[in-house]
Order: C-alpha cells, then sequence, then structure tokens
C-alpha cells in the first residue's frame, strides 16, 4: 500500500473551493480593472481633445486670442462639464514661438514648468496629446495642444492641462462595500460547500468503517439507508447487500465444513467398522459377504461424493468444456429417463413424460452427456422430495428461439424462505440436512452445467403437493408452437 498521505474529502473539496475562488476573483479583477483603466484613459484623451478644439475655435474667432472681456473660470468650467472633464482646468494660448499670450489661471501647477523644454512635442499641426512626469505624490498631468487657425494660418496654439485621471484607485475607492459584499458572499458559498461535503463524507465515512469491519471478519455491520440522494442511497444498500452476502456465503462455508466432514466421515467409519469385523473373524461366511457388500455401497457412495466435489470445482474453475453435437432432445429425454428407472432398481418413483404435438422438430445442438447429468440431479432431488406414493412428470415443450424441460414433483415442496437459495453451493435445506444425504451440490453444478451449454436452470414455482425445475436449452427459432 502506498505510503502517501491522504486528505479528508471536506480538506480537499473546501481547499479547492477557496484556490479555485481567489484565483477565478483575480483574473476577473485584474482583467477589469485593466478594462476599466483604458476606457478611462480613452474617454480622458478624447474629452480633452474635444476641450482644446473648442478652446482653439473660439480663440481663432476672436484674432487668436480670447476676448479680455470673457469670464475664463465660467467658460472653461462650462466646457470641462461639457466634455466630462474635471473640474480646476487649465489652459494656455501661446504664440508661434511658444510663449504664453493667455493663461488660466494665473498661478499654474507646479507641473506647468515643464511645458517649455517640451513645447516642442506640442506645437504641430495636429491635436496632440503628452504625459508630464508626476512631482512626489502628486499624479502625472496630461497636456493636449490644437492649433488655432486664422485665415488658414497657424496663429497660435491652444494648450489644455489636466491630472490624469486615476481610474484604478477610482474603482477601489468606489467598489469597496461591492467587494466587501462579495467577500461574504464567497465565504457563504465556502461553507454551504462544506456543509454539502460534510453530508456526502458521512455516508462514505460509515461504508469506509463497515468495509473494515468486513476485513476483520465480523460481517454484522448497521448502516443507515435513510439517505435522499439516490447514489449514495444505492452505495449503502448495495455495500449491505454485499456484507449480508458474504455472511452468508461464511455461514455456508461454515456449513460445508461440518457437512463435508461428516458426510465424508461417515462412510469412511462404516467401512472401517465392518471391515475390521470381517478382518477379527467377528462374522464368517454369508454374513461376512453381506458385510463386504455394504462396505462396497459405502465406498462407491465416498467415491460418489469426491466426483462431485472435483467435478463442480472444475465447472467452477472454467476448466471442464463441453462437447456440444446434433441430438434429436425429445430421444435423448426418453433415453435419460429410461437410464435413471434402471438405475433407481424397484424404488424408482412412477414417472410420466409429456412432450407438446405442436413442435414436431425437437433437434438441438447441446452435449447429451451434460443434458443428462442435469436431469439425473433434477430426477434424483425429486424423488428425495416425494412422500410414498408421489410422481414425477417431465414436460418437453418450445418457445420462439429455446427448448423448455420442466421437471415437477408431488413432494413436500420448499419452504419459501429456502427457495432463494437453492442454487448455493453446499445448501441442503432444514428438511434434507436430517433425511437426505449428501453434499449439496446437485443443484449448483447443475446450473453451472445448463450456463455452460449457453441455457439456464431456475426454480419456477414450488408449494406443497408441486415443485416444478425449469430447464432452458438454446433451439432452432422455428421451434414456436
Amino acid at each position: 500500500m502506498s505510503g502517501r498521505s491522504r486528505k479528508s474529502l471536506l480538506y480537499y473539496w473546501t481547499v479547492r473551493y477557496i484556490a479555485i475562488l481567489l484565483l477565478s476573483m483575480t483574473i476577473i479583477s485584474t482583467v477589469l480593472l485593466y478594462s476599466v483603466h483604458k476606457e478611462g484613459q480613452i474617454r480622458q484623451h478624447a474629452g480633452m481633445e474635444k476641450m482644446v478644439r473648442a478652446i482653439s475655435q473660439t480663440a481663432a474667432e476672436h484674432g487668436g486670442r480670447l476676448p479680455d472681456e470673457l469670464d475664463l473660470m465660467r467658460f472653461l468650467d462650462d466646457l470641462a462639464y461639457q466634455f466630462g472633464l474635471g473640474d480646476r482646468p487649465v489652459m494656455f494660448i501661446v504664440g508661434r514661438n511658444g510663449r504664453p499670450v493667455q493663461q488660466f489661471p494665473s498661478s499654474p501647477p507646479k507641473e506647468a514648468a515643464q511645458l517649455a523644454p517640451r513645447m516642442h512635442e506640442l506645437l504641430t499641426a495636429k491635436t496632440t496629446i503628452i504625459r508630464l512626469e508626476a512631482l512626489q505624490d502628486r499624479p502625472s498631468f496630461l497636456v493636449a495642444s490644437h492649433p488655432i487657425l486664422v485665415d488658414g494660418e497657424e496663429a497660435g496654439y491652444a494648450l489644455y492641462m489636466m491630472p490624469q485621471v486615476e481610474t484604478v484607485k477610482g474603482v477601489l475607492q468606489f467598489q469597496l462595500p461591492r467587494l466587501t459584499l462579495l467577500l461574504t458572499l464567497a465565504l457563504s458559498g465556502w461553507g454551504i460547500i462544506y456543509m454539502l461535503t460534510r453530508r456526502l463524507v458521512k455516508p462514505i465515512r460509515e461504508v469506509a468503517g463497515a468495509a473494515r469491519q468486513v476485513v476483520a471478519g465480523d460481517y454484522r455491520i448497521q448502516l443507515s439507508k435513510d439517505y435522499r440522494e439516490k447514489e449514495v442511497h444505492e452505495l449503502v444498500s448495495s455495500f449491505k447487500e454485499m456484507a449480508d452476502r458474504l455472511q452468508k456465503l461464511e455461514s455456508l462455508r461454515t456449513q460445508l465444513l461440518a457437512g463435508v466432514t461428516h458426510e465424508l466421515k461417515t462412510p469412511i467409519t462404516s467401512v472401517s467398522g465392518l471391515v475390521q469385523a470381517v478382518k477379527d473373524g467377528i462374522v464368517e461366511g454369508e454374513e461376512a459377504a453381506v458385510f463386504l457388500d455394504r462396505c462396497l455401497k459405502e465406498s462407491n457412495r465416498l467415491q460418489k461424493m469426491v466426483e462431485d466435489l472435483l467435478d463442480f470445482n472444475s465447472f467452477a474453475a472454467g476448466a471442464v468444456t463441453v462437447a456440444k453435437e446434433p441430438v434429436d432432445l425429445q430421444k435423448l429425454l426418453m433415453e435419460v429417463v429410461e437410464k435413471w428407472r434402471i438405475a433407481q432398481e424397484d424404488s424408482a418413483a412412477a414417472i410420466t413424460v409429456h412432450t407438446a404435438r405442436a413442435v414436431s422438430d425437437w433437434r438441438a445442438v447441446t452435449d447429451p452427456a451434460r443434458v443428462e447429468q442435469i436431469m439425473v440431479n433434477l430426477l434424483n432431488n425429486a424423488q428425495a422430495a416425494l412422500n410414498p406414493g408421489g410422481t414425477i412428470c417431465i414436460r418437453l415443450a418450445a418457445t420462439s428461439g429455446a427448448y423448455l424441460i420442466q421437471v415437477e414433483d408431488t413432494g413436500r415442496g420448499i419452504p419459501e424462505a429456502e427457495q432463494s437459495d437453492v442454487f448455493e453451493p453446499f445448501y441442503r435445506g432444514q428438511d434434507k440436512l436430517t433425511r437426505v444425504r449428501g453434499l449439496g451440490l446437485g443443484l449448483p453444478f447443475s446450473r453451472l452445467i445448463a450456463r455452460s451449454l449457453e441455457g439456464e436452470i431456475v426454480l419456477s414455482s414450488s408449494r406443497p403437493g408441486s415443485t416444478i425445475f425449469t430447464l432452458t436449452l438454446p433451439g432452432h427459432a422455428s421451434n414456436r408452437p
């Protein structure tokens, strides 16, 4: 097992939620602030260009300068408001040589001292905007220029100066309450994720604890099935069913050890006692022959049980193959019944065979020896369940693409509580534990054979006086009655 440290599902999801949330907020905020910053710059530049053009046009109408009687403060404030610019505008009218002709206010900001060495950048035939260096903690200033044209000639230049708008700072100041709200929502989302994950973790922890309990060999687990989530309910229910199944298999394994030990010990003990009696001369003559005959029968029974175990293990491991060939299923069935009658000698029960008249062709491709094994097991079980005077009825029918062989006996029936377990290996039922000797492999072995033939065997119904097992084998699609 890897020594890698494992984290709780709560830790896994909550930490990743916070990480993803912070990363998303950082990316979105960066993109948003950059977009706002660029948009603010574009708007400010556009407004300054309109502002300086308006000043230049007014100056051009009055010979290259603004009229003295004009209220410059009000004039500039009105233009700034019209073009969406801030207050405290700074304006210069300079001549063609770059020397100021007019200015407002009379005491411009200190940054205006940077205009003289950079005047050559502003005195151009088109609208120009430059950025001045910031002084100390003050914001940078932008300066826009536009030529003043009088009679088609440049009579001077209009300059408009204002602080560069710090859109990012403004956005952060304005968005602080919203960021607080966003952080609150994020924490609330984390809390919801935590609670939902905690609810999901609870059944997983229960199942993990139950799994450790099963590994320790304790199958008596208790799991709550009261979960609304479909997947969680299915997980818990399936694990509980698996644990119950394992407990049943463990019980069957215990019964197997006890049953096999008892069933194998009994004939060995009988053979040992009978042989010892003959050896010691306790019995002689005809009586000794009877004892030896009994020894032979017990040895045969012991050999049969060992063969059953070997055959079942071989089929369960998939080590036994089947040899299919074309056979007449009706003829095969009649031969199997006749052989079984002869083998039972005088103890054979009354048996009848009914064949569907609507079907004329009973040809099938299957393994006749394996079909015989299944039928012998079913007939033996049927006879073991019969009361004196009981009968066995075999019915052969066909459906589209399949043959049906039903074996019905008039015995005591199988209790409803035991019907789901009759195909379990080594399961014998309460009635057979005391009445019938064997390992409980007949029906499981028969089912393995049937499935190897691409068929199936099921308990169709059972009640006192009627128990029906149905063997299905593949057949021609034309065999529809």
